[in-house]
């Protein structure tokens, strides 16, 4: 195959080409880690190599989550917040919150390996950071994600995800609330829940569907094995029915478990698209909360940089096929 297709809502097209078409290869197995890591700072036992926490639960004894602010944080609210607009040079101060979550105490707990007990105290401990940020009117949006491997970013081979509290919204984030809200207006429902019923009416590229959740190869995918999974029950913003929550964060973990058993434990990225804190105009009806996953098998080069426009090398078609075949429970 070769097409250029168009994201769903997005002015953001990419090239699928069947000819640079990618193969799960057999890769160098990595590093087997130990359940605790003297020198890791997230760790227990080495909470003083860390910020001091700021959540923890439980409160006393053995923790099984732990939150503090980020040791090389990208914004601070020990700054005053000021904005500046000139010609062609607007700022605003790095003002914000930069959080850095320990998911799990173990260090070499894989997240597809949580338990659901785990999943579910890891959601609440993001709603507690959501609740803790309301207050702040500087504070616009609040992002979520989680880097896994090398390859993804990460830093630290210990799970853990980041919450950055920003002053403003993130450009990707805005467009999608903006394309999203011309959708609404001109078919008056949410575009995402359009997608829900197309893909799951379709099939091709669903990889997991209950009553709840769908989770779909995207038809404009960056990556191979792009996953996206979004609630059926139509939810802007991270406050949503235990049911659905339940829910989303059993997909979550099935992929991110199936990655590891059929893709050999890639590096891996995901974020959480939420609407911001404070919603206006019509944005609770036209936007949809969904969670974005994606293995990080192939890297972005010149092209990709250059023009803003991935080449992609398996259709989603072939790697939703492919990942429901692999499905691990």
């Amino acid at each position: 195959m070769n097409e250029i297709r168009k994201d769903y809502l997005l002015d953001r097209w990419v090239i699928l080409s069947s000819k640079r078409a990618f193969r799960p290869q057999p890769r160098e197995k990595k590093l087997s880690l130990a359940a605790l890591d003297k020198t890791c700072p997230f760790c227990p036992g080495n909470e003083h190599m860390t910020p001091p926490t700021i959540i923890q639960k439980p409160e006393s004894g053995g923790w099984e989550i732990r939150v503090f602010e980020n040791k090389y944080p990208a914004v601070v609210k020990s700054i005053r917040f000021e904005q500046k607009l000139e010609k062609l040079r607007n700022r605003k101060s790095g003002y914000g919150f930069h959080y850095m979550m320990v998911d799990v105490p173990e260090h070499n707990l894989h997240p597809g390996f949580y338990s659901m007990r785990q999943w579910k105290l890891w959601f609440e401990t993001i709603k507690d950071i959501f609740s803790r940020e309301a207050g702040d009117e500087r504070i616009k949006f609040i992002m979520i994600y989680k880097n896994h491997g090398i390859d993804a970013g990460a830093s630290q081979p210990h799970p853990h995800t980041q919450i950055v509290a920003l002053p403003s919204i993130p450009f990707l984030i805005n467009e999608e609330m903006r394309k999203a809200s011309e959708y609404f207006n001109f078919e008056g429902r949410c575009v995402f829940c359009d997608i829900v019923e197309m893909e799951s009416d379709e099939h091709v590229r669903v990889v997991l569907e209950n009553k709840y959740v769908i989770a779909i190869c995207p038809y404009a995918p960056l990556w191979p094995y792009e996953v996206w999974i979004i609630p059926k029950e139509h939810v802007p913003s991270i406050q949503m029915k235990e049911k659905t929550a339940n829910e989303l964060l059993n997909t979550l973990r099935i992929i991110l478990k199936t990655y590891y058993s059929a893709l050999d434990d890639p590096s891996f990225n995901f974020y959480i698209h939420t609407a911001y804190l404070r919603m206006e105009d019509h944005v609770a009806e036209s936007y949809h909360f969904h969670i974005e996953v994606f293995p990080r098998l192939e890297k972005d080069a010149g092209f990709e940089l250059g023009s803003a426009m991935n080449i992609t090398t398996l259709p989603p078609e072939d790697s939703a096929s492919f990942l429901r075949r692999h499905i691990k429970d």
